[in-house]
């Protein structure tokens, strides 16, 4: 079990990252989530780190707290990355030293370094809402010639919604509808599960009907809210 001259790693954090923090125009939540708002959407980054291990994570990426136009806007802290990716250190290992406060200081140098050299021309890639939807298409499963037979298993339904507010933001109306009324179909398809555990749409002999999660359920609610604001017929 690794020791450490210190009781919290957030505490230490908090800080060494606070010049970096101001430097770089972020705000600091707290010892390990920062933030920064951008176009409408927040660059972010967070500091990850498991018990009794020396090293540290630094994860980068996009946050959209208010993405779905009829649902309650999320705290930014409390808000997933849509596109993300982990900082690497600059000897290109995945984690920053944080065995002594001395570690976890020389490791923010380190991270602004590679910061200004890998994440910042990543966020300036991803400058409008149609370099973010592009790139959010691009890095998962579900593809425009797919529509209307994609499945559920990968998480289709969440993503074509998702897809679909992003091209909302982008101004591109006839197309966000088509890939929420994809998300509409998917959200809506009933689920079955077989003997042998796979997930079937249409019922099989001894398939048991799984019940929408609540997540789902409201997504699906949400998803017919935004195709009733465009003026889509149901």
């Amino acid at each position: 079990m690794a020791t450490f001259d210190y009781s919290s790693f957030s505490a230490v954090a908090k800080r060494c990252f606070r010049d970096m923090a101001r430097e770089l125009g972020y705000e600091q939540h707290s010892g390990i989530s920062y933030s920064r708002m951008t176009g409408g959407w927040h660059e972010v980054f967070g500091l990850q780190a498991s018990s009794g291990v020396e090293f540290f994570y630094v994860n980068v990426g996009i946050a959209v707290p208010d993405l779905c136009p009829v649902a309650t806007p999320e705290k930014i802290t409390d808000c997933g990355m849509l596109l993300g990716f982990r900082l690497r250190d600059v000897d290109d290992t995945g984690g920053f030293d944080r065995a002594t406060k001395r570690e976890v200081e020389d490791s923010a140098a380190r991270v602004l370094t590679q910061h200004r050299a890998i994440a910042r021309p990543w966020f300036d890639a991803l400058g409008s809402w149609d370099a973010i939807a592009a790139e959010y298409l691009r890095v998962n499963p579900i593809e425009e010639a797919r529509i209307g037979s994609h499945g559920t298993s990968g998480g289709e339904a969440f993503r074509s919604a998702t897809y679909g507010y992003l091209l909302l933001k982008a101004g591109r109306t006839a197309d966000a509808a088509r890939w929420l009324r994809e998300a509409e179909r998917l959200f809506a398809l009933p689920e079955y599960i077989t003997r042998d555990g796979r997930i079937v749409h249409e019922r099989e002999p001894h398939a048991r009907l799984q019940k929408p999660s609540p997540g789902d359920a409201t997504q699906l609610v949400e998803v017919r809210e935004v195709l009733a604001m465009l003026g889509v017929p149901a």
